[in-house]
């Protein structure tokens, strides 16, 4: 490379096959956010808000009605903190709590209501959004990267590429659950993808401030591009010429850190540590017979090994999960795109800003699978990643397959194997989707969550007989509190756990709602199974309410007596 600046993104004119690709990937990603929609019926059988996007949506309506960064739900661990709610945010990034709050600032609603508050349908504005962006901007960057790098590249070959590129993205069926819900993966997906293929184009050679503000905005909707950002930033100076790499990582970590500043400050003055997340806990499931449940259902911050003990139980846990991640990250043709992407860095000899956005790619992928493998082994978890070092390998291994040699190779087999590879990728993209949208129909009649219907009419009851501002105990947590505007804390491991909780936040309402007794956690299946047998335990309880939802769900509302005097005392 040398020091000259960088061509424009944009390349030639765009021909006009170019133009009918970015529509076309619109109008299908369209089609499959509606069918996949439509296969969980979404604000039916499916709330739009679940227990993730519950927790997003109500701290930014706290944030739209009171100016607090600050959220009406807690997990019993987060009483140890705090016990008068509003409490801090522990476990959301703020990057789609100030869109959705800025979305119920321009569209107000009265607080104190009961029943569903249908400003919860805006909170699928912005993923929808970026489920759009992310499949027709991925067109576009191929486009931009084959004029950048291959400009030999016939108009509809490059026009092909692009097609394909976009179009398997929006058939991808974890895409398109992502862009139903209010989750965090799409705007975060959108934001690495423009980092990776920026790296490619050469942006931050010539824009390293600003490419450093995007890997900082995108840092505010997922915590993890704290240990992306140092592998994107290296990239990113690597891929410079030699003079300015220094300055363009120093500028590109300094760009990453102004968005984040305000976020790490409100960490630091709440929690004590700018890093302090309660999701940190998270690492220990599956640990010395610790789970989710007893990790964050108890009224105390866990007890937890530490040292070069905790390390070695760590890293066994990492041991025991990361072989089934890398199988399933080399499911299908994904293990084809990687091969092709290994083959095409190992033998093509690529230009280094092409080589740094790959080789980005390859480390990120390889961060979220141990990230995971630590934490919760959920290829959800890897989707960021997985989603954009796909097309990745794709384009590589098409290069890859373009540069054979021509004395082996003739060109009617160059263009057989490239029309091969985009059947492949077009094939496992309209085979998964259409698994995912038969899966997405199985589960909405068997989730664990009631439909809006019973939501609706169990917020209007509890709203009647509860006064507001009261806060409930529920297995339904972030969802019960944003159709009741009551502040609520999630269930707590045990009947015996009540107790301590109330001694930091008295409530006298348990809300209890499961499909099947046998799927709540310890003894509170026996509570769901066995009418009257909350009396018998330490709970208090007044007064017990049951009834049958027309969906299926067993409901048990317990009202709880005032507190002993030596419990109201305790502190």
């Amino acid at each position: 490379m040398t020091g000259k600046r960088p061509a424009p993104m944009t390349g030639k004119r765009p021909a006009p096959l170019d133009l009918l690709v970015m529509p076309a990937v619109l109008v299908a990603g369209t089609a499959m956010w509606l069918l996949h929609a439509q296969a969980w019926d979404v604000g039916g059988r499916s709330p739009i808000l679940n227990y993730d996007t519950a927790q997003v949506a109500l701290a930014a309506r706290e944030l739209a009605w009171h100016g607090d960064l600050a959220t009406p739900f807690a997990l019993p661990v987060e009483l140890a903190h705090r016990g008068a709610p509003p409490w801090p945010l522990a476990a959301v990034q703020p990057g789609l709590v100030l869109v959705e709050a800025a979305l119920f600032r321009a569209i107000p609603a009265r607080g104190g209501f009961a029943g569903s508050d249908p400003r919860a349908a805006f909170t699928l504005l912005l993923p929808f959004v970026c489920f759009l962006l992310a499949g027709a901007g991925l067109a576009l960057m191929v486009r931009h990267v084959a004029l950048r790098w291959w400009p030999e590249v016939p108009p509809w070959a490059r026009a092909a590429a692009a097609l394909v590129a976009g179009l398997a993205f929006v058939l991808d069926p974890e895409a398109q659950h992502f862009a139903i819900g209010g989750f965090t993966e799409l705007p975060f997906t959108v934001g690495l993808m423009l980092a990776l293929f920026g790296i490619a184009l050469e942006v931050p050679s010539a824009r390293p401030l600003r490419y450093g503000l995007l890997l900082g905005v995108t840092g505010l909707f997922r915590a993890n591009m704290l240990w992306l950002a140092p592998v994107l930033a290296a990239a990113a100076a690597w891929s410079a010429p030699a003079g300015r790499r220094p300055r363009v990582l120093a500028l590109v970590l300094l760009g990453y850190a102004l968005p984040l500043a305000p976020w790490w400050f409100y960490k630091w003055r709440e929690f004590g540590s700018p890093a302090w997340d309660l999701t940190r806990f998270v690492v220990w499931d599956g640990i010395g017979g610790r789970t989710w449940f007893s990790l964050y259902h108890q009224p105390a911050l866990p007890v937890l090994p530490h040292g070069l003990a905790a390390v070695a139980l760590v890293a066994a846990k990492v041991a025991r999960n990361l072989p089934g991640l890398i199988g399933d990250m080399l499911m299908g043709p994904r293990g084809v795109w990687l091969g092709g992407l290994a083959g095409w860095l190992a033998l093509a000899r690529p230009p280094r800003p092409l080589a740094a956005a790959a080789i980005a790619a390859i480390v990120a992928a390889a961060l979220g699978m141990l990230g995971a493998a630590a934490s919760i082994p959920w290829m959800r978890y890897l989707f960021p990643t997985r989603i954009v070092l796909e097309p990745i390998g794709m384009l590589a291994l098409a290069a890859l397959v373009a540069s054979l040699p021509r004395a082996s190779v003739t060109s009617a087999m160059r263009g057989t194997l490239l029309a091969l590879l985009a059947v492949i990728a077009l094939g496992w993209g309209a085979w998964s989707s259409l698994r995912g949208l038969d899966e997405a129909r199985a589960s909405s009649r068997e989730r664990g969550v009631p439909s809006t219907h019973t939501l609706t009419a169990l917020s209007i009851v509890l709203n009647e007989r509860i006064p507001a501002g009261e806060p409930i105990m529920s297995n339904l947590g972030p969802a019960l509190a944003w159709q009741t505007n009551h502040p609520v804390v999630h269930l707590a491991l045990a009947p015996e756990d009540v107790e301590p909780c109330r001694r930091r936040l008295d409530f006298r309402n348990i809300v209890l709602a499961f499909r099947d007794p046998r799927a709540a956690w310890g003894q509170w299946g026996e509570v769901m199974a066995r009418e009257g047998l909350a009396r018998t335990l330490p709970l208090g309880v007044a007064h017990e309410t049951r009834f049958q939802s027309q969906d299926g769900f067993t409901v048990v509302w317990l009202e709880l007596g005032p507190r002993a005097p030596a419990l109201a005392d305790a502190r």
